[in-house]
């Protein structure tokens, strides 16, 4: 490979000490291994890396890491690798700055290469960051990966002009040591970590957004919410620290620091979103489903941040459907299979369908949203109300909404009303809409999210429960009774519905993503006295989706989590489950301390919190960049269907 010497930038700048020595065998990998000539950008001028040279060793070496994968070990002389955009694709001048993870020990060279294949798609530059390994252990703080990775910045906005990038969009990415790394950069820039060695030491080190890739060490211990003190997140801003994307596996054991720094970048009303899989453990970039899907809201993410063009995103799309099409096409036929065989029985109604005769104010109004109008169900036997109901004779209210949507309230003859889509595939979900427990918020968090769910082949149950609260019960107690009694109904007539008992979930939103969650969690408590024959079948989710879930903490419990959210035996008694929340709604912090939950469980979980959007959007486009849960749900919904999380994907490289 023939090495382009930086020899333009050392005629416009004060950087000196270009190395004059051949390229190193770690620059030669990375240059192998992309198989595309390199622009290597030297770090230090020679006097500054030989001061660092406690004895004489190689630049660097290169082998197989512990895990087998190419890394480079002792790195004494850091520098960058910049990869430009491949022939025939244009240059945005964006640059992505790569840290590799590697423990501080080494440099592993793999997802090197992937971030370096994407960016080269997309029209960005992409530098790999050789920064100094292995750690030192008077280092406090990883001070010297910290040097070379705000000289790195420093160096590419200097030099911009001449490279022909934007000093303005400059992303950090990195992958575990890496991603603390970024991280430890996007805080603190501007700590004083080294003499100032030229002028390109006066010019900002602040990275323009940071994307963190199942970040290492965020927290100390790593099993805890105790923050790395040498992070500084008690000085966090949108002043100070850049727009931050996480993402991270979930049976990955630092879920804890990626989690906590979430709370604390909210908090500090940092740009910041957290996206997190249900399995895969550590590592791994574009071979690892459904891991890769996170360069789909990071694309989102960067385009929101302005570094990103629409254009950008979109061959970002492509580069990733590309991917997953390599993987998924081998089991096409396997999902045909499946749709065949659970799509065989008669569509004939329930014999407890309401006649319209009998439907309530509440239900026309649902029903009309429908052409030809759903089934109607009632929950309970009889006139559909419960004898031990204090509220029995409520008659049905429909508050008047800003926005003009169905709001039910005075709910005291609960209902499901039955969606059936035009080619069922097997699936159902109960839906839960929100409203505080007091009204249920029918339309946005009901009808047309049953609509949604039929477009996917997903037969869908709106549920009428019970509100309001009831003086003198828990603000749950009649819900839970009306969710739980919807679930048996569901599944003990899974015949007559065209469904599959096994695969029967919840949806629930705000306070219905607090009765979601309950269903699963008191899936083994009878929450009524046994009506009839109904009440004898299985009242738990096969799945469960929270949707900006409310009322899962609580202050004074220990693990942070309301009472009610009761751990389960153990993980083989939870369901898998899905939860999507935007930062700034207030009850993000339910989600985040739940996922906790579901790690301690070790529960497959998928959790997506996007960096607004508010409360109470449903799938409705004003939700910004929350409005995007329906895709990743879609996603899941089908992952789970087809068994296709937690899998490695052969032959991606």
């Amino acid at each position: 490979m023939l090495r382009i010497l930086f020899s333009s930038l050392l005629l416009t700048t004060c950087f000196v000490g270009q190395r004059s020595h051949a390229e190193s065998p770690g620059e030669q990998a990375m240059q192998q291994l992309l198989d595309r000539d390199a622009v290597v950008i030297p770090l230090w001028p020679d006097e500054e890396a030989a001061s660092k040279q406690t004895q004489k060793v190689p630049a660097d070496t290169v082998g197989d890491s512990k895990s087998g994968k190419p890394a480079i070990s002792n790195v004494t002389e850091p520098s960058m690798i910049l990869f430009a955009p491949p022939a025939g694709v244009e240059a945005t001048g964006t640059t992505i700055l790569f840290a590799p993870g590697g423990g501080y020990g080494r440099l592993s060279l793999p997802n090197a290469v992937d971030i370096c294949h994407w960016a080269g798609a997309i029209g960005a530059h992409c530098a790999v960051l050789k920064y100094r390994v292995p750690r030192a252990a008077d280092d406090p703080g990883h001070r010297v990966p910290l040097s070379d990775a705000q000289r790195a910045v420093r160096l590419l906005r200097t030099g911009a002009a001449d490279l022909g990038i934007d000093a303005n969009k400059i992303i950090m990415i990195g992958s575990s040591a890496g991603g603390h790394l970024a991280f430890n950069l996007a805080n603190n820039h501007g700590e004083s970590t080294y003499a100032a060695q030229d002028a390109t030491d006066t010019i900002s080190a602040r990275p323009d957004a940071v994307v963190l890739m199942y970040p290492a060490y965020l927290t100390q211990p790593t099993e805890s919410l105790t923050a790395d003190p040498h992070l500084h997140l008690d000085q966090l801003s949108p002043e100070r620290t850049p727009p931050t994307l996480m993402t991270v596996t979930r049976s990955d054991k630092f879920t804890w620091g990626a989690v906590n720094t979430m709370l604390q970048l909210r908090q500090a009303k940092v740009p910041a979103e957290l996206h997190v899989y249900p399995e895969g453990g550590h590592g791994g970039c574009f071979d690892k489903y459904p891991l890769m899907e996170f360069v789909r809201p990071a694309a989102r993410f960067l385009k929101d941040q302005g570094l990103f063009t629409e254009a950008m995103q979109h061959e970002s799309n492509a580069f990733l459907d590309r991917l997953e099409a390599t993987f998924l096409k081998r089991r096409v036929g396997q999902q045909e299979v499946s749709k065949t065989e659970t799509v065989k029985l008669a569509a004939t109604k329930s014999d407890a369908e309401v006649h319209p005769s009998d439907w309530t104010e509440g239900d026309r109004q649902l029903a009309a949203l429908r052409k030809p109008a759903p089934e109607i169900i009632s929950i309970w036997p009889g006139d559909g109300k419960r004898d031990d109901d204090p509220a029995a004779a409520l008659q049905e209210e429909l508050p008047q909404r800003p926005d003009g949507l169905v709001r039910i309230t005075n709910v005291s003859r609960p209902t499901i009303h039955v969606w059936r889509p035009a080619h069922p595939d097997g699936r159902a979900v109960v839906i839960f809409p929100g409203g505080a427990y007091n009204a249920l918020a029918a339309e946005h968090e009901g009808t047309q999210i049953a609509q949604w769910l039929c477009d996917q082949g997903i037969t869908a149950f709106v549920t009428k429960y019970r509100v309001p609260r009831r003086d003198g019960l828990d603000k749950h107690a009649v819900a839970l009774q009306d969710a739980q009694r919807a679930i048996r109904l569901v599944r003990g007539r899974a015949d007559a519905f065209n469904i599959d008992p096994q695969q029967i979930g919840v949806l629930g939103f705000s306070a219905g993503g607090n009765l979601a969650a309950l269903t699963v969690h008191h899936s083994d408590r009878q929450s009524y006295p046994p009506a009839d024959s109904i009440d004898a079948v299985r009242a738990d989710p096969d799945f469960a989706i929270l949707i900006y879930p409310a009322y899962l903490t609580a202050e004074d419990t220990a693990d942070g989590l309301d009472p009610m959210i009761q751990p389960l035996k153990s993980s083989q008694d939870y369901p898998p489950l899905y939860l999507a929340v935007a930062a700034d709604d207030r009850f993000a912090p339910d989600s985040l301390h739940y996922l906790l939950h579901l790690h301690r469980a070790k529960v497959p979980a998928e959790l997506h919190v996007y960096a607004s959007g508010g409360h109470g959007k449903g799938l409705r486009e004003s939700g910004g960049p929350f409005a995007q849960w329906t895709r990743s749900c879609a996603r899941w919904l089908a992952d789970l269907q087809n068994g296709t999380t937690n899998v490695i994907v052969e032959g991606s490289r």
